[in-house]
């Protein structure tokens, strides 16, 4: 009666042994689903976000038909303006208070720069940098001024007198906060000057 009563309470409790099993097992395979429903959540959010971005960026290729207007860029809402000439030829006995022609654009972003005048126009409101060379033989000079509209703001002065060979340069820059359609340009200052020409005499400048 004893060996029954043992059996019994044993064949009892597996029963409830296995329903432990499969609840352990139902808990485990509804968590895998749930994270594995997060995991595509965030898989198709960054696909979703991707596409967006390629929506863009054909958008722009369609707008502007797969050209880049080189003169009228903008980046992150900055206007870009920048300009680099120089001189092709040498400029001697210039009268004093001429502008100083540098002819040859190298590039003219923003196309505040005028080759046939030697002044610059600037676009847009904003802080600029300025900067010019020039260069001289031995025994010549070359005196200049910046000029914002009416105003002197610096000089440059390489002066080879005294000197029986080889040539001199020099340099100088500016900042200036400049308005929309204010005037820059470089001058003489003074006669008898003589200036040599090619890739040693520039005059650049950009907004910043």
């Amino acid at each position: 009666m004893s060996n029954r009563l043992s059996e019994t309470v044993l064949n009892t409790k597996e029963p409830d042994r296995n329903y432990e099993s499969a609840y352990s097992n139902c808990l485990y395979v509804l968590g895998f689903i749930l994270l594995s429903s997060v995991n595509a959540h965030k898989a198709c959010s960054k696909n979703a976000n991707l596409w967006k971005s390629i929506q863009y960026q054909l958008k722009l290729v369609e707008t502007t038909e797969g050209r880049c207007d080189c003169d009228t860029k903008e980046l992150h809402g900055h206007k870009m303006v920048g300009f680099l000439a120089k001189s092709s030829k040498d400029q001697t006995n210039v009268k004093s208070g001429s502008t100083v022609i540098f002819d040859k654009v190298v590039i003219n972003t923003g196309s505040g720069y005028d080759a046939s005048t030697g002044q610059f126009v600037a676009p847009y409101e904003g802080l600029y940098y300025f900067s010019w060379t020039t260069l001289t033989y031995n025994s010549k000079y070359f005196k200049t001024q910046l000029m914002h509209n009416g105003n002197i703001i610096a000089a440059n002065y390489p002066d080879g007198r005294g000197l029986s060979s080889g040539k001199v340069s020099a340099t100088q820059s500016v900042l200036l906060h400049l308005a929309v359609k204010d005037k820059v340009r470089i001058r003489t200052d003074g006669t008898g000057q003589h200036m040599y020409g090619g890739i040693w005499c520039t005059f650049n400048g950009f907004k910043i």
